[in-house]
C-alpha cells in the first residue's frame, strides 16, 4: 500500500468519524461494511489481528445502564452476544463498577467511540473467543483486587485491542496467554501499574512444557503509550512478536523483557526516562504473592534498564532446571532490533541476538521513523480518545512483506 492511499484511508476514516449524527450508528440498520462508522475502525486495523472483524454482519445491542448487571447493562448485553455477531455501543457517557470481571464472547465489538465509557475494579476477559474488538474504553483497577484489565487467553485468536485507557491494576493490565494468537495491541495507554503486560506466561515448573501451545502465538503492539509503570512493557515469552512505534517513557524498575525463544522485531519504539524525576507510585502495589512492593528506589537506574539483558527474566530459573529437564532451547529471545530511539536518560540494553530467527511480518503496515514529533502525537492520540485519529506523520512509509 503506498504512503498516499494510506493517508487517504485515514482521510476518509476521519470523514466518517467527524461527519455528524448522521454516521453513528442509530443511522445503520446493521454493523455492516455498507455502516460508515463500522467501516471508518475497520479501516484502521494493522498487525497479526487485523483479520478481527467483531460483530461485523451482525446485530447492534445499545448499553443504557450503568449498573453491574440487570437490563441494559453491559453485562446483559455481553450475554446476548453469545446468540450471535453483536457489536455494542453506548447510550450515554458512564461509569460502570464491576463487581466481578466481564467474559467477552466470540464475534464481538465492544465500541466506546463517542462516549467516555470507564469499566471501575474489573475489567475484560476473553476467553476461547475469536473474532473480538475493545475499542475506547477507560477500565481502573484502583488496585482493589487480583485481576486484569483485558486478560486474553485460552486459545483466543482474532483480537484487537484498540484506544483502550488501561491503569492500576494489581494482577496484570494485558496478557495474551495459555495457546492465544493473532491480537494487535493499538494505540492504548497503559500507566501507573506494577506488572503491565505479559505475553505468555510460564504455568508450571518446568520452562519449556507448554512451549507447543504457546509458541503459536503472534502479537504486534503499535503506538501504545506505557507511561508511569515500574515493568513488563511488556514482557515476552515464547512467540513471535511485532513492536513498532511504541512509546515507553519513565518506567521505574525496567522498560521490555525478553526471553525462553520469543522472536520478536523490535523497531521505530521510543524509550524516555528521566533519572532525576520523584516517585509517583502508591506506598505499595498489592501482588499476586502476597508481597507489598514499591519501587521507587530504583528510578536512579531504571533509565539503563529500558530492558532486561536478554533473557535475564527466565536465566536462573533455567540454570537451576536444566539438568532435571534437559532443555536444549535456548534461555534467550531471538531478537532483531531497528531504528529505536533512546531520549533523556534512557540508554540502550537489548542487541541482535540470532536474528535470522525473526520472521519478516507477513502484513502491510504503516512504520514511522521514531522521532520527538512521533512521540508528541503518540501522548496525544494513545488511550481513550474522544474520537481522535491520527493521521500518519509525514515520515510514514508503508512496509509489505517481499
Amino acid at each position: 500500500m503506498s504512503v498516499r492511499r494510506k493517508v487517504t484511508i485515514w482521510l476518509l476514516v476521519l470523514a466518517a468519524l467527524y461527519g455528524g449524527p448522521a454516521l453513528a450508528s442509530e443511522q445503520c440498520t446493521a454493523p455492516d461494511e455498507h455502516c460508515p462508522f463500522v467501516s471508518a475502525l475497520l479501516q484502521q486495523r494493522e498487525g497479526y489481528g487485523a483479520q478481527a472483524t467483531g460483530g461485523l454482519g451482525g446485530r447492534f445491542v445499545e448499553v443504557t445502564s450503568d449498573r453491574d448487571a440487570g437490563p441494559g447493562t453491559l453485562r446483559a448485553a455481553l450475554k446476548q452476544a453469545r446468540k450471535g455477531r453483536t457489536w455494542i455501543r453506548f447510550a450515554s457517557d458512564m461509569t460502570i463498577v464491576l463487581d466481578t470481571q466481564l467474559r467477552v464472547p466470540s464475534d464481538t465489538t465492544i465500541d466506546g467511540r463517542g462516549k467516555r465509557v470507564v469499566l471501575i475494579d474489573d475489567g475484560l476477559g476473553v476467553y476461547g473467543s475469536r473474532n473480538v474488538i475493545l475499542t475506547h474504553l477507560t477500565i481502573d483497577g484502583r488496585l482493589k483486587r487480583l485481576t486484569q484489565a483485558v486478560n486474553v487467553a485460552n486459545g483466543s485468536r482474532d483480537v484487537w485491542v484498540d484506544h483502550m485507557d488501561l491503569s492500576r491494576m494489581s494482577d496484570r493490565l494485558l496478557n495474551v496467554k495459555n495457546g492465544s494468537t493473532d491480537v494487535t495491541i493499538s494505540w492504548t495507554r497503559f500507566h501507573d501499574s506494577n506488572k503491565v503486560m505479559l505475553l505468555n506466561n510460564i504455568t508450571s515448573k518446568n520452562l519449556f512444557q507448554n512451549y507447543d501451545r504457546d509458541s503459536i502465538a503472534r502479537v504486534t503492539l503499535h503506538h501504545n503509550y506505557f507511561f508511569n509503570t515500574v515493568q513488563r512493557n511488556p514482557r515476552a515469552q515464547f512467540g513471535t512478536f511485532h513492536l513498532f512505534n511504541n512509546l515507553v517513557e519513565n518506567w521505574d524498575f525496567y522498560g521490555m523483557s525478553f526471553s525462553l525463544e520469543a522472536r520478536a522485531l523490535v523497531e521505530g519504539n521510543i524509550f524516555n526516562n528521566d533519572a532525576r524525576r520523584k516517585c509517583v507510585e502508591p506506598e505499595f502495589f498489592p501482588t499476586v504473592e502476597g508481597i507489598n512492593v514499591n519501587y521507587c528506589r530504583y528510578i536512579s537506574i531504571a533509565p539503563k534498564r529500558s530492558a532486561l539483558e536478554n533473557g535475564e527474566s527466565d536465566r536462573k530459573a533455567y540454570e537451576k532446571l536444566k539438568s532435571r529437564y534437559g532443555y536444549t532451547r535456548d534461555y534467550k529471545a531471538f531478537l532483531r532490533l531497528k531504528d529505536n530511539l533512546y531520549l533523556g536518560d534512557a540508554k540502550p540494553v537489548l542487541r541482535d541476538y540470532r536474528p535470522e530467527s525473526v520472521p519478516t511480518p507477513p502484513y502491510c503496515y504503516a512504520y514511522e521513523k521514531p522521532t520527538q514529533d512521533l512521540a508528541g502525537r503518540i501522548r496525544r492520540f494513545a488511550g481513550n480518545t474522544p474520537g481522535d485519529v491520527p493521521l500518519p506523520g509525514s515520515r510514514a512509509v508503508a512496509h509489505c512483506p517481499g
